[in-house]
């Protein structure tokens, strides 16, 4: 069975204040720096989030925080089951760089200033596309990674990459190199979710974007998605979003 309605994300701009504060949330943050530069303290470590570097804060990390002078940042706060990221990448800070097609998205988002950027089909559309250029951006694996480990953000991208393709997890097993039943124990390890919802989750990403960013008939963005037909599309998005596809789009265009 599919999984329930989703938590809501909320991607806005943010500025933090130039004295020390410090507090933990029970969702995961990431942080896209804009302008100046605002510094963080997390577990002992000294983080700057800046024009060129990002940070992920995961959930119940308590961290210590300074806004230097003209800092702004795009800031995404994410619920564990809301937009599609392996559990893995969000268990622990992890600063990355803003370069590529991830630092254009920011700034794009950045010169956007929506009217209300804190509509939840948009807060949605914005989020999605957000954690599909982080994952594409951190999926280059770690170079001190041994073969013999399990490969959480090639997967991604793979399913990312095939998602008009059902993939069971046998199917997934076989082209990673590991038995069915450890492939499901690893996955579910890893991305928080069996494959079978991660692929669910994926899917919904991309129809949200599509939503709002094509004038594709529903049936069309049902295909793209990854679903057999129209009918199956919408019972899927209405369970997860709590409306209909056709109401979805009408809201982001409103």
């Amino acid at each position: 069975m599919e999984s329930a309605r989703a938590a809501n994300p909320l991607v806005e701009p943010r500025r933090y204040h130039p004295w020390p504060a410090g507090h933990a949330h029970d969702h995961h943050q990431l942080l896209f720096g804009l302008d100046g530069a605002t510094e963080l303290e997390i577990d002992g470590h000294l983080y700057r989030v800046d024009r060129d570097h990002g940070l992920i804060v995961p959930a119940g990390s308590h961290h210590e925080f300074l806004g230097l002078d003209g800092n702004l940042q795009v800031v995404a706060d994410f619920p564990g089951a809301s937009v599609a990221l392996p559990a893995r990448l969000m268990e622990r800070p992890r600063a990355f760089v803003l370069d590529g097609a991830l630092g254009t998205r920011v700034q794009a988002l950045a010169a956007l200033r929506p009217a209300n950027p804190r509509a939840t089909p948009l807060n949605w559309t914005v989020a999605a596309t957000l954690a599909g250029d982080l994952a594409e951006s951190l999926g280059t694996p770690d170079v001190h990674e041994a073969a013999s480990v399990f490969p959480v953000m090639a997967i991604d991208a793979y399913l990312r990459a095939n998602l008009s393709s059902a993939l069971h997890a046998d199917h997934l097993a076989g082209h990673f190199g590991w038995s069915v039943r450890r492939f499901h124990t690893l996955f579910a390890d890893a991305f928080g979710d069996t494959p079978h919802r991660y692929q669910t989750r994926l899917r919904l990403d991309r129809a949200v974007q599509l939503l709002a960013d094509s004038g594709l008939p529903l049936v069309e963005v049902a295909l793209a998605s990854g679903y057999p037909d129209q009918t199956t599309f919408t019972r899927s998005f209405t369970r997860r979003f709590g409306q209909p596809p056709g109401a979805w789009r009408a809201s982001v265009r409103a």
